[in-house]
């Protein structure tokens, strides 16, 4: 009796690696995938063109920007004017990333945005006006990803660290 619970056991360990093992193939298939739209998207980003970046997006996207004051941008057409807006207002936009961590349909980017704005811009409910000199901004995304396109982008920026680096930063009027 005892020889054939060893004889299910080891068979059950044999099967518990086999799945193990494809389990952990699907995943480095899933993180390839993910590595390819992620790496696509920021080839996107990097290209600066608003057209390309929306392309990424399905067309019920969601873009959040989370600062006090901005509304979530939905559809592929509003994301793109949301993003050529922050082209326009940063026409230097680059970024450079520190961390990434993958989930099966997701990714969380964490990344560092040079700034040198060439004339005061909006972000929610504030009116910044820069220095002219150039800075970096602290940030993160959180991206959702829904047959190969973003579906949800979700950003945090560090506002305290543009209003340092502004001239001044006044609140506006919260809309009616």
């Amino acid at each position: 009796m005892a020889f054939g619970r060893n004889i299910v056991f080891v068979a059950a360990l044999a099967l518990a690696a086999v799945i193990s093992q494809s389990a952990a193939a699907q995943t480095e298939r899933a993180s390839a995938t993910m590595q390819q739209l992620v790496a696509n998207y920021a080839a996107a980003w990097g290209s600066r063109a608003p057209d390309r970046i929306a392309a990424l997006h399905t067309p019920d996207t969601v873009f959040d920007l989370r600062i006090a004051g901005e509304m979530p941008q939905t559809g592929r057409q509003a994301v793109r004017e949301r993003f050529a807006r922050i082209l326009r207002d940063n026409p230097g936009y680059a970024s450079t990333v520190t961390k990434v961590e993958f989930g099966p349909d997701f990714v969380v980017i964490e990344y560092r945005i040079a700034m040198n704005p060439p004339a005061p811009f909006v972000l929610g409910r504030v009116r910044y006006v820069p220095t002219a000199e150039p800075y970096v901004v602290p940030a993160i995304d959180v991206i959702r990803f829904r047959d190969g396109l973003v579906s949800e982008k979700v950003t945090f920026l560090d506002v305290d660290t543009i209003r340092t680096n502004s001239l001044t930063a006044d609140a506006m009027q919260a809309p009616k």
